[in-house]
This record gives C-alpha cells, structure tokens and sequence, in this order.
C-alpha cells in the first residue's frame, strides 16, 4: 500500500526502506523560496509551497520562528511531515557564558555550569511542548556539540553531564510518540552512539563535509541511528553538480539509513535553487 509523506517520514526515522527515498528540508530559510517574503505568514505559505511542489516527506520547522506555528498548519494541510526544531542542553549555555568560558570549566568545574544546563534544558522542554500542541511529528534537538576536529567537551563532561539531559528531552517527546533527531555540525561521529545512547532515532548535520558523508552513514549503521542530510552547501555550486549530489544521496540512502535533505547550510537563493535539483534527482 503506497503511504503519504508523513507515514513515509516516520518509516524512514524507524529505518525502514522506503522508495522513493525520503526527502526534506531543514534549516533553509523560507525567504530564499520561490513566492513572496515579508511577512511571517508568507514565509510559512512559501515553506509549504516548496514541499508540496517537489514532493517532499518533511521540512524543520525551527520554534524561535515568528512564522514556526503557521507553518505548522500549512505543512501538515498539505501532507508534509513537520520536524519542530528546539535548542538543546550546550548550545545556549555557551551563548550565554562565551565558548571560552564553558569549555575551561568543563575541564576545571564542570559543576559551576549546572545550574546553567538545567535552565536550558528546562527551556528546552517548554519548546518540546509547544512543538506537541502545534501537531509536530518530530522533535529536531540542535546543539553545537562537535566542530572541526570532533565533539567540543570530553566524554568526561558530554557522558554525565550532556547525554542524560538531552536524554530527559528524547523521553519528553517519545512521551506522546514523537521521535526525537539530533542536529549537531562539524565531525559528530564520535556522538552518534551516545545519541543512541539517549534514544534519539536520527543525527542531522553536516557530517564535517560531503566527503565523510559515506564514512559517516556506515558508523550510523552500525551504532543504530539515522542520519538526515546527504547534500552539502558545498556540493550546490550549479545545478550539474548539485544533480550529482542529489543521485549520490539517493545512491546511499537506497541502502538504509539516511533521509535527504540538506545540510543547513544553504544562504543564498542560487544554493536553494541548486537545492530543488538535488532533491529532484534523489527523488528519481
């Protein structure tokens, strides 16, 4: 029996096959779509336009948003699957102290930053629940919790201090029968078991570059987690290679384990155009 986009979402979050692959998108800005920008209304209308128009199963709908619940309500009016997008546990703590500052205690007193911690994952569950009440189908937690050269806190600070509070935030929403995705750039691989860890069914994110995208998914295999992305800002330069990069990701995803979208990096309207082709040739 053929299903519709949000049934195809949650089976591809659950890991099972789905053909064609699973398609989205997370962090583009609505006012790069096609349609008119301006008011906050206009920016969810043009969100939901561009999924339906390319037949996509799901788009990140981030909370802080003015336009986050009108989106709400257009994407899943048109069968499109809302990932309702919160801040995680690290994320505002070094937006609120300087990176600086978090990462020497996290090595000299790691307690100093407690309090601090509980107070974002508090907020985070506030947002958790709005998502809930809106009729999210996802919740999408996003920490910068790796960059260049791997996880940014030791597994000393990330095991005890992280990973049980990111896992509160999964239960909250595995509650009511959300799954829960983590969001994390740079090089997270070394994440991916403690966000199996914490029960979260998928990692977004831009794997630390498109070519340790392969590397990446067959370590997300065997850990038990989902990976969303698959096509890098990087890779949408022009159309032909962007069509290339869109095949290459449905290539991968074909095997299991990974939904397409883009990284989170598109800026520009020519990138979200070269966009619409990637996603058009993984959908083939």
């Amino acid at each position: 029996m053929p299903h519709g986009a949000i049934d195809r979402f949650r089976l591809a979050l659950s890991g099972a096959p789905v053909t064609p692959v699973a398609t989205g998108l997370s962090f583009v800005d609505p006012s790069l779509l096609p349609g008119p920008g301006g008011p906050a209304r206009s920016h969810a209308s043009a969100l939901a336009n561009a999924c339906e128009g390319l037949r996509l199963d799901f788009a990140f709908v981030p909370s802080w948003e003015p336009w986050a619940l009108d989106a709400v309500g257009m994407l899943r009016a048109v069968g499109v699957a809302v990932a309702w997008v919160v801040p995680g546990v690290l994320t505002p703590v070094f937006e609120g102290l300087g990176a600086g500052e978090v990462l020497r205690a996290t090595e000299r007193d790691p307690g100093r930053l407690a309090e601090a911690l509980d107070e974002a994952t508090t907020r985070s569950e506030s947002a958790i629940d709005a998502g809930i009440a809106a009729g999210a189908d996802a919740i999408v937690i996003a920490d910068d919790l790796a960059g260049a050269d791997g996880p940014l806190v030791p597994p000393s600070f990330l095991d005890p201090e992280i990973v049980p509070r990111l896992a509160r935030l999964v239960a909250r929403a595995a509650a009511v029968g959300l799954p829960a995705v983590l969001h994390c750039d740079g090089v997270a691989a070394p994440l991916y078991a403690p966000a199996h860890a914490a029960g979260f069914a998928a990692v977004h994110g831009d794997c630390g570059g498109p070519a340790r995208v392969a590397a990446a998914l067959a370590l997300a295999r065997r850990v038990g987690v989902m990976l969303a992305g698959g096509i890098g800002a990087s890779q949408l330069t022009d159309l032909a290679r962007a069509t290339a990069a869109g095949a290459t990701a449905a290539t991968l995803a074909a095997q299991g384990g990974l939904l397409v979208c883009d990284d989170g990096g598109v800026a520009t309207r020519a990138e979200c155009a070269a966009l619409f082709a990637a996603l058009g040739a993984a959908r083939r």
